[in-house]
């Protein structure tokens, strides 16, 4: 069994490739396909399944933590594919698949537990115009991206609550405390310093004490209530007052939806991937 990471926009994403070599007889079993062994022997369960873009068959996931992801399985069925499916003209089918597909979590009963959760307050202070919280890892490269892409935002209204957690790195949980140690300052620090290609945050973690450790599970288990699929997790109000969530790095076209901002120029060469 080959083992894969896959990075698409999202930093808590798995990709698993059955092995090559296995008899081909095994394609015409019935049940699920070869790819999802792996998965099933770690204690995964199937929820239900569906028939995905371009010959995909998409598998809802039910981990061991009892959080739910959406899988893809290719046409052969030897290859599971985890990431964020884009169609030709740019729409994001993962959000569409996942609000058909996955159970839905109430989000608007999560709001209030965002309001009371420990986060790290940025962009406007006073008379923001509008308010959007964010769940963040201090290692994930996409949590920093963001960052970048909300500084025009910031610069035109808006606050964000960052709301930090420790699970991708070694050192997570560290930095994530230095994180509530050290606030605003610390959070700056941990982005204008961040090792892009290393995927390392550019702050020194510190022992959390034990109300620390508490305040991220706190934080990782809001994350897991709304089934957010990785880092970062992005939740806002929309027009009409509902709770919308969001997973992974948006595309530049989805801010002013999110932020609740008129569209704000961005220049920078890193985020060009992210437009439309």
């Amino acid at each position: 069994m080959k083992i894969k990471l896959l990075v698409a926009g999202c930093c808590l994403l798995l990709a698993l490739a059955a092995d090559a070599q296995a008899p081909s007889a095994e394609k015409a079993k019935p049940g699920p396909p070869p790819a999802l062994r792996y998965p099933l022997q770690h204690g995964f369960q199937i929820v239900r399944s569906f028939k995905a873009v371009s010959g995909l068959t998409g598998w809802v996931l039910k981990d061991p933590g009892g959080e739910y992801r959406v899988l893809y399985s290719t046409p052969d069925g030897r290859t599971l594919i985890s990431g964020e499916l884009y169609a030709s003209n740019g729409d994001l089918l993962t959000d569409q698949y996942n609000a058909q597909y996955l159970p839905q979590a109430d989000l608007s009963a999560l709001w209030p537990q965002l309001e009371m959760a420990s986060a790290i307050s940025a962009g406007a202070a006073a008379n923001a115009k509008s308010l959007i919280y964010v769940i963040m890892d201090p290692n994930c490269i996409y949590c920093h991206l963001l960052w970048k892409a909300l500084k025009p935002y910031q610069a035109a209204g808006l606050q964000v609550k960052w709301l930090p957690v420790g699970f991708l790195h070694e050192d997570s949980e560290a930095k994530a405390a230095a994180l509530l140690n050290g606030g605003s300052a610390a959070f700056e620090q941990l982005q204008e310093t961040f090792d892009e290609k290393a995927e390392s945050g550019g702050i020194v973690g510190v022992s959390p004490t034990p109300e620390q450790r508490t305040q991220l599970e706190a934080n990782l288990q809001l994350l897991k209530d709304a089934n957010i699929q990785g880092t970062p997790g992005i939740f806002y109000k929309d027009h009409a007052g509902q709770v919308v969530r969001k997973d992974g790095m948006p595309l530049m076209a989805e801010l002013p939806a999110i932020t609740g901002l008129p569209v704000q120029p961005e220049t920078d060469p890193e985020l060009k991937p992210f437009e439309n």
